[in-house]
């Protein structure tokens, strides 16, 4: 029964590790940042409209004013306080499903990046729900920010 068990241990913690995804964030300057209230989007060449509408809802349920977007591929614009990019990658298994989400926050009047979240699915993929992916990602971003500009 040992030598069983020592042989499924490395193929289960495997096939474990496998089923779980990822989510991660980062917080880019040290120190207290300036309050952000409202934002824009910059387009990216792979963005669609129903994760626009997903990081826009996302980014207006942390309490942010969303204002029409940026020129693309711009970090700077004078009318917000933060400029936010993102990239989304889908693959096909009987039906599309998000593979990964990334967002970045910039400072819009100086271009720096201030946080930056990345979401991966796993290697035996699920099919989550993208609304909720960013909503989660988006929420831990805005988290970690506002505990930096509060200075804990």
């Amino acid at each position: 029964m040992k030598t069983l068990t020592r042989l499924l241990a490395p193929f289960l913690i495997a096939t474990l590790a496998a089923c779980s995804t990822t989510q991660e964030v980062l917080i880019a300057k040290g120190g207290p940042t300036k309050a952000i209230a409202t934002v824009a989007r910059s387009p990216g060449d792979d963005n669609s409209s129903d994760m626009n509408s997903n990081v826009d809802l996302a980014l207006a349920r942390e309490g942010l004013t969303v204002k029409p977007p940026v020129a693309a591929n711009v970090r700077q614009s004078p009318t917000v306080d933060a400029v936010v990019r993102y990239s989304g990658t889908w693959r096909w298994d009987i039906v599309m499903y998000l593979r990964k989400f990334t967002v970045r926050l910039y400072d819009a009047s100086t271009g720096d990046l201030l946080a930056s979240g990345e979401w991966n699915n796993s290697a035996f993929h699920g099919f989550q729900d993208a609304k909720i992916v960013v909503q989660n990602v988006i929420s831990e971003v805005m988290a970690k920010l506002k505990a930096g500009s509060s200075g804990k």
